[in-house]
């Protein structure tokens, strides 16, 4: 059987938890070695993404550029069938949100979370519309949904009022450095930067309303002014456009913004926290706390969305939307070494539970199932 892989949508080091999700799943793949032929389908920014000669996988570089979205949703809606017939594609996974229309054969799609409807006002109404139709039809018109979490499954069920046994969940892993990384040369010495701003807190920054970071200030500052925090806060990643936050940090010495840093600078800014805190309020997964956990940080996160099933006991939970539930929370680790190496402990074992081999094979064994029932429906049809 031949296996197509549609990752039309990726652009390295853009996408986010979306292209983690590509790579695990091609490393895991690699890894169980299933007896199946892929065909990966990428756009021409990730042409580079597998190599020509790789063994495990057959490369298509198809004429569209991902980061013009129109163009890219039409290829994919339209011309990528007749790749799907020129490759003799037995089954099309598409791994980010959207699917081709009238497939001549069975199909699955991925959907990592409804991040679009939970809070789309965020997004351009035009983009929030194309999305939300060309999610739904793929939904419908597929085999099989695959999401990454059960919180992202129920909302999909809730949603789209489908069929429970159609939605299929294959958590994800860690990327704790294993995945392909491309060195930026211009990033600054993440080890003297930590250094200056010994004892800090780590947390990422970012311009999407769910991650919550309005309130993390805040409650950072409560905490630090009411129980006269050691540690400063340092917030990794793109700025966040609220003019309130940037006078905020800008008047505080203990709010530090790196802005955007390498995956290598990253990891050891991380490692050298002590500890994580993780306040969004809609995850489909949240691949931080476990790349977190995976650098021995404790994490101090949100008991909201698919955050606990993730994180399992190995965390401090708060509410994401009290500022001082947080602000509690945030003090009581960040005054307790002890409380700190428990979770540390907790941290590694917890991310036992979670392996790109197993996320490979927890999607083959949805791809055999398809299969089978397509082969079936078609033999009794033909009888």
């Amino acid at each position: 059987m031949r296996i197509g892989l549609n990752l039309l949508y990726l652009i390295p080091g853009i996408v986010g938890g979306t292209e983690t999700y590509a790579r695990g799943l091609l490393r895991g793949l690699r890894q169980i070695k299933p007896d199946y032929e892929f065909v990966v389908f990428v756009n021409r920014e990730a042409a580079g993404l597998i190599a020509d000669d790789d063994p495990a996988f057959k490369k298509v570089v198809c004429p569209v550029y991902a980061s013009n979205r129109k163009n890219r949703y039409y290829f994919e809606q339209v011309t990528l069938r007749r790749y799907v017939e020129q490759y003799k594609i037995d089954l099309l996974h598409s791994l980010a949100y959207t699917s081709p229309l009238f497939l001549p054969g069975p199909a699955i799609v991925s959907i990592p979370d409804l991040n679009f409807k939970a809070f789309g006002n965020s997004m351009p109404l035009a983009r929030r519309l194309m999305l939300r139709l060309i999610v739904r039809q793929a939904v419908l018109r597929s085999s099989k949904v695959i999401t990454i979490s059960n919180f992202s499954r129920e909302e999909i069920l809730r949603q789209y009022h489908i069929a429970p046994e159609k939605v299929s969940v294959t958590h994800l892993a860690a990327d704790n450095g294993e995945l392909d990384d491309k060195v930026n040369q211009k990033s600054m010495n993440a080890q003297a930067l930590s250094d200056s701003y010994q004892p800090y807190i780590m947390a990422f920054s970012s311009p999407t309303v769910n991650k919550n970071l309005s309130r993390l200030i805040k409650a950072f500052l409560e905490a630090k002014k009411k129980y006269n925090l050691a540690q400063k806060l340092l917030l990794i990643g793109h700025r966040y456009p609220i003019a309130e936050d940037m006078r905020r940090c800008s008047e505080n010495e203990d709010v530090v913004w790196t802005g955007y840093l390498e995956r290598r600078a990253l990891l050891e800014i991380l490692r050298r926290a002590d500890f994580m805190i993780y306040p969004s309020f809609y995850e489909g997964f949240g691949l931080p706390v476990l790349e977190a956990m995976v650098e021995g940080v404790p994490v101090v996160c949100s008991n909201a969305a698919s955050i606990p099933e993730i994180v399992g006991d190995a965390g401090i939970y708060f509410d994401p939307f009290s500022i001082e539930d947080m602000a509690a929370c945030i003090a009581q680790v960040a005054g307790n070494p002890v409380l700190r190496q428990e979770l540390r402990l907790k941290g590694r074992k917890n991310v036992d539970r979670f392996s790109w081999q197993q996320t490979a094979a927890q999607t083959v064994a949805v791809y055999e199932e398809v299969l089978q029932n397509w082969n079936g429906r078609h033999l009794s049809a033909a009888g």
